[in-house]
């Protein structure tokens, strides 16, 4: 493993030198693991409490309801953390699936040995939590933004929600959303079809123009000319 391309990849190592990356990974059992496309990477909660790192490729975060019902929360990015909330709170009504959406190279660590501090009081291991929660509150956000995107009532009115705070994060009308018609309707809590179609229709009427991932908005909105 890289440990200076780890660092430089990874917000959660950040401030901690190559020196007292190698010695931590020790420290927290790390191991990567190379999950291809389709693959579960773990499920929370678990028996052994595990975090995992996106080093490449994204992960799915899905929730698994009683009757097998499953929603698409989150796609996660390289650099990402995944499992630690839902690890943290020991959420064991709820199950927590993450899946590999590309061919992946994910880092494991022992979440036990992240919360307590081993004995040798590593000097990294504060910074590391200090990295850890800022993370958390980061993705928090997202899934509060989610939150209300599905909340409105319409499929127009979840699609230019969500594509108009992809337009704010891009700092411009024009972006590239980071998941394909699938992967969006699951996470827009819609029909994929309906979804399509009215896609088509917001184009016609020159509110938005798109290509596969490529969007541009067209309509002016607040806070947009």
């Amino acid at each position: 493993m890289d440990v200076n391309a780890l660092r430089q990849s990874c917000p959660l190592f950040r401030g901690i030198s190559e020196e007292d990356l190698t010695a931590m990974l020790v420290c927290l059992s790390a191991r990567e693991i190379s999950p291809r496309r389709g693959d579960f990477i773990m499920r929370t909660p678990e028996v052994h409490p595990l975090m995992g790192v996106v080093l490449e490729g994204e992960v799915e975060m899905i929730s698994e309801d009683l009757f097998g019902k499953k929603s698409l929360l989150s796609v996660l990015p390289v650099g990402s953390l995944f499992g630690e909330s839902y690890t943290c709170v020991k959420a064991r009504r709820r199950t927590i699936a993450y899946q590999a959406r590309t061919h992946c190279r994910v880092l494991l660590l022992d979440y036990d040995r992240i919360l307590h501090a081993c004995k040798l009081v590593c000097r990294f291991h504060h910074r590391m939590i200090e990295n850890m929660v800022e993370l958390i509150a980061e993705k928090n956000l997202a899934l509060v933004e989610k939150l209300e995107v599905v909340s409105r009532s319409t499929i127009r009115e979840k699609l230019l929600t969500y594509l108009s705070r992809q337009a704010e994060a891009a700092g411009s009308r024009t972006f590239t959303i980071p998941m394909g018609r699938v992967a969006l309707a699951e996470y827009l809590c819609a029909d994929r079809s309906a979804m399509t179609r009215e896609l088509a229709h917001m184009k016609a009427e020159g509110l938005i123009d798109y290509d596969k991932r490529n969007f541009t908005l067209l309509y002016k909105s607040a806070g947009w000319c």
